[in-house]
């Protein structure tokens, strides 16, 4: 036995004392780097890096050189992530259109079944619990638009820069930390996963990685958040944990950063996007060593179940990668003959353009679509001779052996994965570029090779010139965003998503005009036409043009029928105090989607406030039997049990929102008025202490200070 497996057995047998033959658990805390590509990290050879963190745990745990995701894009590839199975049998194939569904085991469900406390704060939409991917969580924080609320629970405008629901990792931190705090020293061992969206679009770093890179703003992102999870081992360190914690830091994708003409991701599928960065530490093992065996992202949850002394479950597809950190051998430098797969489906998904499928084996890459490409990357890592002609024999025989690993990989149940989109939600993926109209739907995915058409690779410039026309927005160049938006209009006149750029690009110029020509040319509508075209009438509508946003809302419902649609235009009649017209379109979008939270809440809210409260209370169940966890639905439901004189019920449901939503401060508020007005004065003065501490000099202090004084 070498000496490493010694050591391993001693820390897993010993290390709870002479009396005790139990082993003692470890910890584990895994960090997902969104849009992280390796060789932006120091460790992997960035000259220009500044990621002390993450070089320090590649200095002392194992850094996999040569490891790769399964799908480009976020839900997907954490999917894969945390059940150790490829998109072919957990089933989510793209963001916003899958959930993964409760089937499918993932490994918080794993160790929360074998006593591990589970805990996870994320950063962005396409993470949070509305997709599945919380399964098997204590604690799951992911209000992640709270930055865009008021204390009161408004929203507020979009803050400068910000073109999707996020928020940046010293926020997740802030979410995350104070669980991890009360699970440290407990007696159970804790799992927590954090998720750091920054190096995703937009690239906004704050002071003073901004300015630090300002040549290279990705970069900056990558910094901060490299710098917010030292934040993190230096916590576990102050509580003296961190040496009982496995600790593993993972991309989820990569960035095309302009290669093979790709900016962003999801749309094609070389090393640009697919090679992450993988680096596990444990407790005991002695690191410092670089694995240039190919792995992958499969691999994760069974490495880790088998590190942590579960045994790896026989329905995973991925390997336990421990017995390569235990074997302390010399390693080859070349390829194993380990096969790993890859896929975007999001082309023929977002554009209904071609798909990809990609087999890794030994030297080469195989990505089969409409047309075939082959590659070999231990000579050519940045796939820029295409050997599919060259040598057609290794390439035909790499697609017969693709073709039976989709048979033998593939799980049924996969229809179960598939998820209606609601137009906002479609409306903010848009706005990333994830889905667009004319795309095929979710229910036709077929599990064979599919030549039909066009090549994504084709279309890639298109795509970057489309990213281009989102930065050019967020930075308010309107006029750089026309013209390019202008260009993309001639490419595909067809395209409603394009349209709606310009049409943007216009209401920052003021033109509301021509932004309005832009939505009435449009020839064809679909559903996901309709987010676009009514955001640019709910911004003509917002700018002051209130006539003229209430008629073209009105002249697109007209012309196909939306509950997201209805639900703006019942929030503009509430704004021209119409409340008649604002009940009746409220009525129309949920009697067209029931399961439309923002129109149930919003209806439940005006009956509430025209004193039709049986019927109001009717739409707060609906709203949340449909969506258990919206915490906004919530709150408002107990303060209408409140203001009912439902003390104790009221009380129930605002102390459930604080549960799910431990930073929603104005829940906290809420609380505590249920407690003044029980007189139940230990548990308002709790409140109030914590408001204080952590609401210092705010408008909910005062209102607190207020209730208080009436107890």
């Amino acid at each position: 036995m070498r000496r490493s497996d010694c050591r391993l057995l001693l820390l897993l047998f010993l290390g709870a004392g002479c009396r005790s033959r139990e082993p003692v658990p470890w910890n584990l805390l895994v960090v997902t780097f969104d849009t992280t590509r390796a060789d932006f990290l120091g460790c992997y050879g960035r000259t220009t890096a500044r990621t002390p963190n993450v070089d320090g745990l590649a200095a002392r745990g194992f850094q996999f050189m040569d490891c790769y995701t399964a799908v480009p894009i976020t839900l997907p590839s954490h999917s894969t992530i945390f059940t150790g199975t490829y998109p072919l049998a957990h089933g989510v194939r793209d963001n916003g259109l899958f959930k993964l569904p409760r089937e499918r085991t993932t490994l918080a469900s794993r160790l929360k079944a074998r006593g591990y406390a589970t805990g996870a704060a994320v950063g962005a939409f396409p993470l949070t619990r509305e997709y599945g991917i919380d399964q098997g969580f204590d604690f799951f924080d992911d209000h992640i638009t709270i930055g865009m609320e008021d204390f009161r629970g408004r929203r507020r405008e979009r803050e400068p820069g910000m073109i999707f629901d996020e928020r940046p990792a010293g926020r997740v931190n802030d979410a995350i930390l104070p669980w991890l705090r009360d699970h440290a020293g407990g007696p159970k061992p804790f799992f927590a996963w954090i998720h750091y969206w920054d190096p995703h679009e937009p690239h906004t770093p704050p002071a003073p990685f901004d300015q630090l890179y300002s040549h290279d703003l990705y970069e900056g992102e990558i910094a901060y958040a490299d710098q917010s999870l030292g934040a993190v081992l230096d916590e576990l360190r102050r509580l003296g944990v961190l040496d009982r914690t496995v600790v593993v830091m993972v991309g989820d994708h990569g960035e095309g950063r302009g290669e093979h003409d790709e900016v962003t991701h999801s749309l094609l599928a070389y090393t640009s996007t697919l090679h992450v960065p993988l680096i596990v530490r444990v407790p005991g093992l002695e690191g410092g060593r670089k694995i240039r065996q190919r792995v992958g992202t499969v691999d994760v949850t069974p490495t880790l179940l088998d590190l942590l002394g579960l045994g790896v479950p026989a329905d995973t597809q991925g390997r336990s990668l421990a017995p390569l950190l235990r074997d302390d051998r010399p390693e080859p430098r070349s390829p194993s003959g380990q096969v790993y797969y890859a896929e975007t489906l999001s082309p023929r998904l977002a554009f209904g353009w071609g798909e990809l499928r990609v087999l890794f084996e030994g030297r080469y890459q195989y990505i089969f679509g409409p047309r075939p490409e082959l590659y070999d990357v231990v000579a050519d890592p940045k796939e820029a001779n295409d050997l599919v002609r060259v040598a057609p024999q290794a390439a035909a025989g790499l697609q017969e052996r693709l073709r039976a690993f989709l048979s033998s990989s593939s799980r049924p149940g996969g229809a179960q994965a598939v998820h209606t989109l609601d137009p906002e939600a479609a409306q903010r993926l848009a706005a990333l570029g994830y889905i667009s109209g004319g795309g095929d739907s979710a229910a036709s995915i077929r599990e064979e090779l599919r030549t039909e058409g066009t090549p994504p690779q084709d279309r890639a410039a298109d795509i970057s010139l489309q990213s281009r026309v989102r930065n050019l927005l967020e930075r308010g160049d309107a006029v750089g965003a026309k013209e390019a938006a202008l260009k993309l209009i001639r490419a595909a006149p067809e395209s409603a998503h394009y349209r709606g750029l310009l049409a943007q690009a216009y209401l920052q110029l003021g033109q509301i005009d021509k932004a309005a020509a832009v939505v009435e040319e449009a020839r064809t509508l679909t559903s996901r036409d309709m987010a676009v075209f009514l955001e640019v009438a709910r911004q003509i509508f917002d700018r002051g043009s209130v006539a003229e946003g209430l008629a073209m809302t009105r002249r697109l419902l007209a012309k196909q029928d939306s509950a997201h649609g209805y639900y703006l235009l019942g929030e503009m009649y509430a704004q021209v105090e119409d409340e008649a017209a604002c009940l009746a379109a409220l009525r129309k979008a949920v009697a067209l989607d029931a399961r439309h939270g923002a129109a149930q809440l919003s209806l439940a809210i005006h009956l509430a406030q025209a004193q039709q409260r049986e019927e109001a209370e009717r739409h707060f169940l609906a709203l949340l039997e449909a969506h258990p966890f919206d915490v906004r639905g919530r709150l408002n439901y107990g303060v209408f049990l409140l203001q009912s004189g439902r003390l104790e019920e009221g009380k129930r449901q605002l102390a459930r929102v604080v549960d799910l939503s431990p930073a929603y401060w104005q829940a906290h508020m809420a609380l505590l008025a249920a407690y003044v007005q029980l007189h139940e004065r230990p548990e308002a003065q709790r409140v109030y202490s914590l408001l204080r501490e952590r609401c210092p000099d705010s408008e909910i202090l005062e209102q607190a200070r207020h209730a208080m004084a009436s107890l």
